[in-house]
């Protein structure tokens, strides 16, 4: 019986094969060439398809922040990753470890016949880079950045569920402990996150509770800044102030404060001092200051004033002008509650 030779049904390293094999019949127990067509037909029936991720390498000449081509990522179908899906840079291929190299951008187009993608800007430019294609549902718990646009706004508090509904629950939980005598809303509390990721969720909770720690409720709280006095004779920034506020101000002195002039506590607008004037060399190391004579260790609380401060209105130590505070130590503490949603004071 004719046989074909070897070379032509194995194959030679030329491009003269000339061997037909288009009657074999897959066959998973067969002979090679019957067992490779049935593998041929398994993989062209199964399709390919990049489930939760899939990765390639970006084109050698994409210079882009928003589009990316990978070739080996193309003809899954026009919008097939469309807002679904999400594009990270494995490794920067030009110089390994810097941008866009870890970040994570939202897939906003993706076309089938050259496997572009296009999405949100990245910090810099994409090159020859390895590139990860994550499903929403691998991001969902956020990153360390401020572009997860990941939405959750359906979720349902559920104290016994996934981990956004238990976070719902517990969002829900704190804004109904915070509402026992007013109207207050989540969203004045901790901020509008409850359509965000977890990782945004939880800074604004591990916020609401520092806050709570220091000594006001949700909404409230305290901040404090020390100053070391040394010739000063400008105006120093105390306070930064968020939206809308109530204040009380008090400051401790650590050690005896030097000056031939005196200062007052004041806002940047306006001609209220939340401090009187007071001369200098009369704050001395543990009295109280919270008007023009400091002169006790001791105070009743209802010596402090409260005032209401409108649209983020900083706090300021104002010193007498043409004067120098020499030397000193003055520790100033603002006991804050919050009147606007994103009501707050810190340090400045």
């Amino acid at each position: 019986m004719y046989r074909d030779h070897p070379d032509n049904i194995l194959g030679v390293n030329t491009n003269n094969n000339l061997f037909n094999s288009d009657q074999v019949a897959a066959n998973p127990d067969g002979s090679m060439i019957e067992r490779l067509q049935y593998l041929q037909e398994a993989i062209a029936a199964a399709g390919v398809a990049p489930g939760c991720f899939a990765w390639g390498e970006a084109a050698a000449d994409t210079a882009s922040t928003t589009t990316i081509v990978i070739a080996g990522l193309a003809g899954f179908g026009d919008d097939f990753f469309n807002n679904k899906y999400y594009l990270q840079i494995l490794h920067n291929a030009d110089s390994a470890g810097n941008a866009p190299e870890a970040q994570v951008r939202k897939i906003t187009d993706y076309v089938s016949a050259t496997g572009a993608f296009t999405t949100d800007a990245f910090s810099a430019n994409v090159g020859q880079d390895i590139c990860l294609i994550l499903h929403e549902s691998l991001v969902a718990i956020g990153r360390d950045d401020n572009n997860n646009v990941f939405s959750s706004s359906n979720v349902a508090g559920n104290a016994d569920g996934s981990i956004l509904e238990r976070q719902e629950y517990l969002q829900a939980l704190i804004g109904a402990l915070a509402n026992t005598g007013g109207t207050a809303t989540l969203a004045a509390i901790i901020g509008d996150v409850a359509n965000s990721s977890l990782v945004t969720r939880l800074a604004a909770i591990t916020t609401a509770i520092a806050n709570l720690a220091a000594g006001g409720g949700f909404g409230s709280g305290i901040a404090r800044k020390t100053v070391t006095f040394a010739n000063a004779t400008v105006d120093i920034p105390l306070f930064t102030v968020t939206g809308d506020v109530i204040v009380k101000l008090v400051a401790v002195c650590g050690t005896n404060v030097v000056s031939a002039g005196g200062a007052n506590i004041g806002v940047d607008a306006g001609a209220v001092a939340l401090i009187a004037d007071t001369d200098c060399t009369a704050i001395d190391a543990g009295e109280i200051w919270h008007d023009a004579s400091p002169d006790a260790s001791v105070e009743a609380i209802t010596v402090l004033k409260e005032f209401i401060i409108a649209n983020g209105t900083d706090i300021t130590l104002d010193i007498e002008s043409e004067k120098q505070v020499d030397s000193g130590v003055i520790n100033f503490y603002c006991f804050y509650t919050a009147l606007s949603a994103n009501g707050a004071v810190a340090a400045a």
